[in-house]
């Protein structure tokens, strides 16, 4: 730990240099899940039945949440999957990144962490690599940023728990809704 965090949390609640990388995915996951719900939702409310191409809506809805997560780092320091599992992001100063430094390590997290939405698993791999054997990822070490792990109660991973299991469903039940209604129309019902 720093010596901040020394200093301000002596009971070690906090830690930047244990890497979590399961954490770390589940808070994406998470997040990922949110912002897939959102655009399933638009898309059967503003396009019922209607079908888009998924890489290009799979790069889109990772572009979109880019932006999003820029804004959310750059206010709060974090995003809801991440808040969730109590993770904060810092640059190495201790302080919330500005939307700059936010958007550029989105942007990075979005090409090198998660393959444009196109080679998931590879990027997955390779963050996983990256942080479980030097401890940070490219996007951390490129924008000066570092990621501090707060411990969470039993509570708590019980509710990330059904958070997510509520997301699946959600997110799935809106896709299925919106196949039945592409099907209807394309049959002519």
């Amino acid at each position: 730990m720093r010596e901040y965090d020394r200093r301000t949390d002596p009971q070690g609640s906090y830690s930047i240099f244990s890497s979590q990388p399961w954490a770390r995915f589940w808070a994406r996951i998470i997040d990922i899940f949110i912002i897939d719900t959102i655009v399933r939702l638009t898309q059967l409310i503003f396009f019922t039945g209607s079908m888009f191409e998924p890489i290009l809506l799979s790069m889109g809805t990772y572009f979109i949440w880019a932006l999003a997560e820029a804004k959310l780092m750059s206010t709060w320091g974090t995003t809801p999957g991440k808040w969730l599992l109590k993770i904060k992001v810092r640059t190495n100063d201790l302080e919330i990144p500005d939307f700059k430094t936010a958007l550029k390590r989105s942007i990075l997290v979005w090409i090198l962490g998660m393959g444009l939405g196109i080679f998931t698993t590879v990027s997955y791999i390779f963050g996983y690599y990256e942080l479980t054997r030097r401890g940070n990822v490219p996007w951390d070490r490129t924008t000066g940023c570092s990621v501090e792990h707060e411990k969470m109660s039993e509570n708590r991973r019980l509710a990330v728990v059904f958070i997510v299991i509520g997301l699946c469903i959600v997110s799935f039940s809106l896709a299925l809704v919106n196949g039945f209604l592409y099907l209807a129309e394309f049959q002519g019902f």
